[in-house]
């Protein structure tokens, strides 16, 4: 390809490509993929001074090595893969890549939330601040009917007051975690899988590692409380972010369950007063 040759699809080629790198750079920087894709690169290179060395023994063995290394490959980050196809494939990642809000944000009307963020927000304060061991699992688009079935199903409206009753110390539901799903408390008591990610400090204890399990297998947020720090905590795609504020719960809860009111004569008479007003200017 000469630069005279040099056209729109190539432009679109180049930035796809590294966007792709850039997403793959923020996905596995700071984890231990990042020494593997090193040795697996200098593996590569020496392979390459084989070949170029004609050392016929150890590019044979080389060569059976590479032939089975894309299963390799997944075996060895199954979980950076998961996290990475759940994310994507994640409706609110989507929305935010090709966000209609953002283009038509004056012409769409924001409708009330299913999710009542409020109540979920007080009741994790007051659980903060009477150090009460709480854990909260919200769904955005993941099935988790295995999760559910492990606890007692319920069928009641999010209040703070009842989120505090089923993790008060003494209560029989306090133990395991609270699953709320279509703007509803369906389940309490529930078990959780743990994370098997060694790199997870060793001071983090079973909720906080069962709120990373169970985000690195579906698409859930999960509100972690502290019982002993009094700290919130909320995770999400196996990552854990710690010690937020109930304005920074609240912001995230909006970013990630909110829900915009399409409407379709809104949209419509907004659409052509923006075309009427651009055409007689």
């Amino acid at each position: 390809m000469g630069i005279l040759d040099f056209g729109f699809i190539d432009l679109i080629d180049i930035l796809l490509s590294a966007y792709l790198m850039y997403l793959a750079y923020t996905k596995l920087h700071g984890t231990k993929a990042v020494n593997i894709i090193i040795a697996l690169f200098m593996i590569y290179v020496m392979w390459l001074i084989v070949r170029l060395l004609d050392m016929s023994l150890l590019s044979t063995i080389m060569n059976k090595i590479w032939s089975v290394g894309l299963l390799a490959l997944v075996l060895v980050f199954q979980q950076e893969i998961r996290k990475f196809l759940l994310e994507v494939g994640d409706k609110t990642y989507i929305s935010n890549f090709f966000s209609v809000e953002r283009i038509f944000r004056n012409v769409i009307k924001e409708s009330p939330e299913n999710l009542n963020i409020p109540e979920i927000v007080k009741a994790c304060t007051e659980f903060a601040k009477d150090y009460t061991g709480a854990l909260i699992v919200l769904p955005s688009h993941s099935h988790i009917e295995n999760s559910i079935s492990t606890g007692e199903r319920l069928d009641c409206a999010i209040t703070a007051r009842l989120l505090g009753s089923l993790f008060f110390k003494n209560s029989p539901l306090h133990d395991g975690a609270v699953i709320i799903s279509k703007g509803k408390i369906v389940a309490a008591k529930c078990i959780l899988p743990l994370t098997d990610n060694p790199d997870v400090p060793q001071n983090i204890g079973t909720r906080h590692r069962s709120a990373i399990g169970m985000s690195e297998v579906s698409d859930c947020l999960v509100i972690v409380v502290s019982e002993e720090r009094g700290e919130i905590s909320y995770c999400e795609y196996g990552a854990l972010c710690q010690d937020v504020t109930p304005t920074q719960l609240t912001d995230k809860l909006r970013e990630r369950f909110s829900i915009a009111d399409y409407d379709t004569e809104t949209i419509r008479e907004g659409l052509w007063g923006k075309v009427l007003n651009w055409i007689h200017s």
